[in-house]
């Protein structure tokens, strides 16, 4: 498992886009983010938190397995794709060096999350009480293509990525166990919680550029690259 940064990334915005500006920044350390609470989540207002209540008479209802499908992409709250970036600039020369293959980011789409745990509270009391959720189940999630591409392109990609939009991003990325969350579920509701590791996902071709400048034909693909992990409460 890879050493995750502890730098946040304000956006890691070098492009212009709406995913890249994670709330996760926020009270993030050591490759995981602050829980995130999703539009319509039952719990009570400003309560959410990565520090749950303790109760010594264990008042504190804890998270229930999940027996519904892992998400492997889980829509990230507050999340927007990036406008259209365009073409990749054509050198304006007659002689480019010796023909290489290159990759070109035409689009930040908005970051989504593999789940690797899910849980759920259910409250049936008249009252606002505390939940607790803690990481069971850990994953791995790593860089990836839409079409298939060899690891040279692979490695091209993750340095496009880090270099352009979030350098956060890693080739590979393995979920923590013990992680925790909570809040207060409010009466008579149940509240949902998924722990997994944020996708950075562009848009985007590889292709080769030769010796007169010219460019082959281009190979469009989306691209997920992981760099954080923590919880979506819903």
């Amino acid at each position: 498992m890879p050493r995750k940064t502890t730098a946040i990334s304000i956006a890691a915005v070098l492009l212009t886009a709406g995913s890249a500006t994670s709330a996760f920044a926020a009270g993030s350390q050591d490759g995981i983010g602050a829980p995130l609470t999703a539009n319509g989540a039952d719990v009570a207002p400003d309560t959410v938190t990565e520090v749950p209540a303790a109760d010594p008479d264990d008042a504190v209802a804890t998270g229930n397995d999940s027996e519904i499908p892992l998400e492997e992409d889980l829509p990230i709250p507050g999340e927007v794709d990036g406008p259209d970036l365009g073409e990749a600039k054509s050198p304006m020369a007659e002689y480019c060096g010796p023909g290489r293959n290159f990759v070109h980011i035409t689009k930040n789409k908005k970051n989504t999350m593999s789940v690797k745990y899910a849980t759920y509270v259910k409250n049936d009391k008249s009252y606002a009480i505390d939940f607790k959720f803690t990481s069971k189940k850990s994953g791995t999630t790593k860089i990836g293509t839409s079409v298939t591409v060899g690891s040279e392109f692979k490695a091209m990609w993750l340095g496009k990525i880090k270099a352009e939009v979030n350098v956060n991003a890693e080739k590979s990325w393995t979920s923590e166990l013990g992680i925790e969350a909570g809040g207060k579920v409010k009466a008579k509701s149940t509240v949902y919680g998924d722990y997994g590791i944020m996708k950075e996902n562009v848009y985007g071709y590889t292709a080769y550029r030769y010796s007169n400048c010219e460019v082959g034909q281009k190979k469009n693909m989306t691209v997920w690259a992981p760099y954080r992990e923590g919880w979506v409460i819903k």
